[in-house]
């Protein structure tokens, strides 16, 4: 087999193969790159097992082939070679990585011990087919993702809900103290209910950059599709709790509307102030008036006040000030809306005027 390949393209396939190529495979296997020469191009694929990658790169081939290369040291060869583009031929069980000023010889790894990947008869869809816009896909990923704990033991909680009700997309993650809620109105009916995991969540943005995925399931197993790239990954096992029975039904006794930016800047400032015995701030809320506070033995103290529009009860709910200034970096709106009831009930935060990205916290106790 030979192969003619411009580098820049390949470069851009090697850049999204890297992201699922594990750094220590379980299976020595794994730790190659299984390229198959076609006609017209050839096809990429890596996986660890839960996260499989499939890429293909337009190339020159000379006669069709299956070879498994060492991932990790083609990778960084590729990076370091200067010409615009790459030559790679096969000889038995070795490959070269040649031009007239240099040539590299890979010894192949067996693609025989590679392990059997579904086929694209058995990805076929058991349900109504996806397509959604990256792009959507990721601000749903970035709205939710935050609430995810890793090392929670109850694997449902280990990654993001994705539900879809007729033409309304949900996506909800939670580490039981905090959950996040985003709502997208997407074309098609039928209904969804999957929980992605983590690693798929944080490769998702590298792999699709403004495209339209097409996503598809089958079994266990998620598929998307867009640009001559197919990514599948295993699902999560076990039955997300039922959200709505957390989230807070806000009245406007309740709900203070508070400068997104200014209660961001003030509770960062805040925050430095905690330690590692010390990490919550006091929220007291009076008659359009906010004071923050924050005490460590270690560090000081500090407080800052902020004007709201704010007509209920005096009340005053402590928190983590992590948990309000993660959900704050994500709000598009200039101002947001605080719902609370008591110092021990959740509290409920949105945008203003946008009931579509809803987030809920416990506060701590006084």
């Amino acid at each position: 087999m030979e192969i003619v390949i411009e580098k820049e393209k390949l470069l851009d396939a090697l850049d999204k193969i890297s992201r699922i190529l594990p750094s220590k495979p379980v299976i020595t296997a794994t730790g190659g790159i299984l390229l198959d020469g076609k006609k017209d191009g050839i096809t990429l694929t890596a996986t660890d097992l839960q996260l499989t990658i499939k890429t293909f790169v337009e190339a020159s081939v000379k006669d069709k082939g299956l070879i498994l290369i060492p991932g990790k040291n083609f990778i960084s060869l590729v990076k370091k070679i200067p010409e615009e583009s790459i030559k790679i031929t096969t000889r038995e069980n070795s490959m070269l990585v040649e031009d007239k000023s240099f040539q590299y010889k890979f010894l192949l790894m067996d693609a025989e011990e590679y392990p059997k990947l579904p086929s694209e008869k058995e990805l076929a869809s058991e349900s109504e087919d996806l397509v959604i816009t990256s792009s959507i896909l990721l601000d749903m990923i970035k709205k939710t993702s935050y609430c995810i704990n890793p090392d929670e033991p109850r694997m449902y909680f280990r990654g993001v809900l994705m539900e879809k009700r007729d033409s309304i997309l949900n996506m909800v993650a939670t580490d039981t103290r905090r959950l996040s809620l985003v709502r997208k109105e997407i074309q098609g009916g039928g209904k969804i209910k999957i929980i992605l995991p983590l690693r798929l969540i944080d490769v998702f943005p590298v792999i699709f950059k403004e495209v339209d995925v097409l996503v598809s399931f089958s079994k266990n197993q998620i598929t998307l599709k867009a640009d001559r790239t197919t990514l599948i990954s295993q699902l999560l096992e076990g039955e997300f709790p039922d959200y709505e029975k957390v989230i807070p039904v806000p009245n406007k006794t309740g709900t203070a509307i508070i400068k997104t930016e200014q209660l961001l800047s003030s509770l960062e400032r805040l925050s430095l102030m905690s330690s590692e015995s010390a990490s919550s701030v006091k929220m007291s809320f009076r008659k359009n008036l906010l004071v923050l506070n924050i005490e460590s033995p270690e560090s000081g103290s500090g407080e800052e006040k902020i004007n709201i529009d704010y007509s209920g009860p005096e009340n005053t709910i402590v928190f983590n000030p992590d948990y309000i200034i993660q959900f704050l970096k994500t709000v598009a709106q200039e101002e947001i809306e605080f719902f609370f009831q008591d110092p021990i009930k959740p509290a409920r935060l949105c945008g203003k005027g946008d009931q579509d990205y809803i987030y809920v916290a416990m506060p701590m106790r006084q």
